[in-house]
Order: structure tokens, then C-alpha cells, then sequence
């Protein structure tokens, strides 16, 4: 049994049932929808405010004990977001945030399917890894930085503050920093309950 498989024995509508957050009769209809349209679980609860972002974020941390990070406090790699297909990115709903070696982390609003995973893969061959962000901080990267027109990835031009914001790989976040900043935010909402 892989990591991922440890990860991902329990579903998410079992999850968010379990903790009280949706119903059953809500799962179920959000597992149907998603059948019918290939869409994310987690998409479909947030669309239909079944589930809050914040509630949706905490319940995916707390199960898969995975850190979350908030992007817009994260500097992101455009250069790194581009190596990959915009297509891949917007259904798989995930951000890459570094590469370390061969390895790629990825920012997500719920850990993808085993076969997203396989097809990440194929641009990480060292392996993935998962941090959890807000779904609409994941919406709007994907916008600005791996924008789907009419199934064809297409990216905006970067504007010169944008590029200047792009550090170089000396300058790329520590995961030190980056563990201590998700958990910071954690524990930061969990008090404010």
C-alpha cells in the first residue's frame, strides 16, 4: 500500500459526514452530480453552499494531516505553473507551488483522484506532494496564471511587477518556513472558534 492509498481510504462526503458538516441525503446528491458531470465533490458542495470553504479546508487538513497554505501569502512560480497543462491544472483543481528536485508540491482544494495523481506524476517523477488552500484562492491562480480557453491552455502575459515577484531558486520558500506558516494559519483559525 502506497502513502496515497493510506490517504485516501477515507472519501470526502464521508469525511464532511462524519464531522457534521453535510448530510448524507448532501453527499450522496453532490456524488451523483459528480458522476454526471465529472466535476469535483468539493466544487459542487461549494457551489451549492452546502459546505463553507474554511469548514471544507479544516475537515481535508485535520483528516489527511496534510498543511495548508493561503496562496495569495505564497509567492508562485509562473515559469513552474506553465510546465504543466492548463487543462490538467483546471480539472484537477491544483496549483504547483515548487519544485524540489524531481519533486513537485501542489497547492489543492481536495486530494485528487489516483489518476490526476498518475497524470501529475508524469511532470514530477521524483513524486507529488499536497498542501490544502482555499478552493477560491485555488480559482483565482488558475485564472490569472493557467486560463482554459476553448480547450487550449492559454496563460495571460506576466506584467513586469509580476516577473519581478518571481523568485529565483535561492529564493524559493524553505520548507521550514512553509510547514510553520500552514500551521501558523491553522492554529490561527482554530482559536478564533
Amino acid at each position: 500500500m502506497t502513502n496515497y492509498d493510506r490517504m485516501k481510504r477515507k472519501r470526502l462526503g464521508d469525511i464532511l459526514v462524519d464531522d457534521g458538516l453535510a448530510t448524507e441525503e448532501i453527499v450522496i446528491a453532490a456524488l451523483q452530480e459528480q458522476q454526471r458531470t465529472g466535476r469535483l465533490v468539493s466544487d459542487i458542495l461549494l457551489e451549492q453552499r452546502q459546505v463553507g470553504e474554511r469548514d471544507l479546508a479544516r475537515a481535508i487538513v485535520e483528516h489527511y494531516q496534510v498543511p495548508y497554505v493561503e496562496l495569495k501569502s505564497y509567492t508562485l512560480h509562473k515559469d513552474l505553473i506553465q510546465t504543466i497543462p492548463a487543462a490538467l491544472l483546471n480539472r484537477a483543481r491544483v496549483v504547483p507551488l515548487d519544485k524540489y528536485g524531481k519533486q513537485i508540491c501542489f497547492a489543492c482544494q481536495e486530494i485528487p483522484s489516483k489518476e490526476i495523481v498518475e497524470e501529475l506524476r508524469k511532470h514530477a517523477t521524483g513524486g507529488v506532494y499536497f498542501f490544502i488552500a482555499a478552493a477560491m484562492e485555488i480559482r483565482r491562480v488558475l485564472e490569472d496564471y493557467a486560463a482554459v480557453a476553448k480547450g487550449a491552455a492559454a496563460a495571460p502575459a506576466a506584467t513586469a511587477k509580476q516577473k519581478a515577484a518571481t523568485p529565483t531558486p535561492d529564493e524559493n520558500t524553505a520548507w521550514k518556513d512553509l510547514f510553520d506558516a500552514a500551521n501558523e494559519s491553522i492554529l490561527t483559525d482554530i482559536k478564533k472558534e
